[in-house]
């Protein structure tokens, strides 16, 4: 990009090489603009040099090494993060839980309607030699809760990942500045 002054104006607009030989507006005066050849459009001061307060359109943008090393361990850390999450999530989805406290009732009761009464009776009398605190949970609780821990580690770990996206993004827009 050139800076080419208007002959009207003198504004100076940015000119790409591949203008060259065709006629422009002036965004300044709307007056016209004749792009010189390339040769002498090369001899121009070059648009990039330009120290006003705001870069000209299709300048480059590069961020400070910091911001980049910054956004490239959160991008890491959110990959990483959100690969633990994805393996978690699969492992709760594909893991089964047989039963559950609410079917465990309803089965336990369907198998006390078809008990006779002597059958009761040894149920209860047993029931009472054991203490009612079960020492250790059901099987089908310990598979729930194995289950669970799957979930909330996939939940711990995407919320982490979510957070380093976020991150890795402030440090996309906040760490790069324009180059004048």
């Amino acid at each position: 990009m050139y800076l080419l002054p208007c002959p009207a104006c003198d504004h100076a607009s940015p000119v790409a090489p591949s203008k060259a030989g065709e006629s422009l507006v002036c965004p300044a005066c709307n007056g016209s603009l004749q792009v010189p050849k390339l040769g002498e459009l090369k001899l121009l001061p070059q648009a990039t040099t330009q120290a006003k307060g705001h870069a000209p359109s299709g300048s480059s943008i590069d961020g400070s090494p910091a911001a980049r090393a910054g956004f490239l361990l959160a991008g890491f850390t959110a990959t990483a993060c959100l690969l633990v999450a994805s393996f978690c999530g699969l492992r709760w989805f594909l893991l089964p839980v047989p039963n559950s406290t609410a079917r465990h009732l309803e089965t336990t009761r369907a198998d006390m309607k078809s008990f006779t009464a002597a059958e009761l009776i040894r149920a209860y009398e047993e029931m009472e030699k054991t203490p009612i605190d079960l020492v250790l949970p059901y099987v089908y609780k310990e598979k729930e809760n194995f289950r669970n821990r799957w979930g909330r580690n996939a939940l711990y770990s995407g919320s982490a990942g979510l957070m380093a996206v976020a991150v890795a993004a402030v440090f996309a827009t906040t760490g790069r500045k324009r180059r004048d």
